[in-house]
């Protein structure tokens, strides 16, 4: 029978920021007992605490096929040719971690802030990808959780910037996922938080 609490909403999990993750390519992300009821355990190289807007994060897998037709032309069976899943999502910080995310750390440099200035940040803009790295996107729907692995993403895409009075500005990035070892481009875990008395 199915049941209310698997109706899910995709709140990030976070206190303030930082229900996006990222980390060198290569770093161990999570598995499914790494999740409790008090949180998830993550390896201390994945970092990010960026703003992410209200549209939230979307997945889009796409599978591309072939027609197989019998000799009158009907289509009898299709075949996978092709699997292909990005996730996007937009952040709303203007800092370095954010732009770093967008155009690569590698081409992101800053001055801290000093009795003169403000924290200061130079963005490199030209023909170059972001590194590829380990991604874990975290969503919490009460203790009910969603986690979203990516063992190889790169960030391939980068939206229209619009720089208005009334709006945030807004880094508009799609994370191309590539094939782990496993020929897996992405994980979803999940835990509905409904444990079990452990008294007999």
């Amino acid at each position: 029978m199915p049941k209310i609490r698997d109706v899910r909403v995709g709140a990030p999990d976070q206190k303030t920021t930082g229900a996006i993750k990222h980390a060198p390519l290569g770093t161990t992300l999570p598995s499914l007992s790494d999740i409790s009821l008090s949180g998830v355990t993550l390896d201390s190289a994945f970092q990010g605490n960026e703003y992410v807007s209200e549209d939230g994060l979307t997945l889009t897998p796409s599978m591309s096929t072939t027609d197989i037709k019998d000799w009158s032309g009907a289509t009898v069976r299709k075949v996978l040719e092709s699997f292909d899943g990005t996730l996007g999502w937009t952040m709303i910080s203007t800092n370095e971690g954010a732009l770093g995310v967008a155009f690569g750390a590698e081409h992101v440099s800053g001055n801290a802030a000093t009795d003169s200035h403000g924290n200061q940040v130079k963005v490199e803009l030209g023909a170059h990808l972001p590194e590829a790295q380990s991604w874990v996107f975290l969503m919490k729907d009460g203790d009910a959780r969603i986690l979203i692995l990516v063992p190889n993403g790169q960030v391939t895409e980068v939206g229209e910037v619009t720089f208005a009075a009334n709006a945030a500005v807004g880094w508009n990035v799609t994370l191309a996922c590539y094939p782990d070892s496993d020929g897996q481009s992405i994980y979803i875990l999940t835990d509905d938080s409904e444990v079990v008395s452990s008294e007999s």
